[in-house]
């Protein structure tokens, strides 16, 4: 009787156990790793940042059957806005001093995704984010994207902040890519 009771215990266990289901609230900013420079603008940079994202980032399923989804708890407009203007400050640039008509660099954000799949009992993890920029400085036009993808591989729920790590070295590499572009290096000197 008592190995009856002992089995129905651990079957109980194990089947609320399974299935569990969590939510992972990250914060999300990016850090320009510039190299110190002496860089200089004779106009003002004006840096606007724009998104049709939601804050929702993704989910999680495992080869384990836990879940998770993946919310931002901050303005990452604002979080990547601050991000290159911190880079540019560190480039040598001033932002907000110089002659009119400003340098217009509009920043929207693409993309920003933490996706997964079961391949038997490992789970992998595709993390995305994507940049799209638009210059408009000394009577030229200058386009371009900027991407980082990474992906990784577990076999049980990551942690929330292994994942909002995850998530801000990506989209730090993102945000890096466009401050070492010397397309727009070159138009805002």
């Amino acid at each position: 009787m008592l190995n009856k009771q002992l089995f129905l215990t651990l079957s109980l266990s194990a089947l609320l156990l399974t299935g569990c289901s969590t939510t992972h609230y990250i914060s999300l900013t990016p850090e320009a790793d510039i190299e110190r420079a002496n860089l200089s603008n004779e106009r003002v940079i004006n840096v606007s940042t724009s998104t049709k994202l939601t804050n929702n980032v993704g989910s999680i399923k495992t080869g384990l059957n836990e879940r998770a989804d993946i919310f931002t708890t901050n303005d990452i407009k604002q979080s990547v806005k601050n991000s290159i203007l911190n880079g540019l400050r560190a480039m040598g640039f001033t932002p907000d001093q110089g002659v009119m008509p400003a340098a217009d660099l509009k920043i929207e954000i693409t993309k920003m995704s933490y996706t997964t799949k079961v391949e038997t009992l490992k789970t992998v993890a595709t993390l995305e984010f994507e940049l799209k920029a638009t210059l408009a400085a000394k009577g030229q036009t200058y386009k371009a994207n900027y991407g980082s993808e990474k992906v990784t591989e577990y076999g049980t729920m990551p942690y929330q902040k292994a994942i909002e790590d995850d998530m801000n070295a990506l989209a730090s590499q993102t945000v890096n890519r466009l401050l070492n572009d010397q397309n727009v290096i070159t138009l805002l000197k």
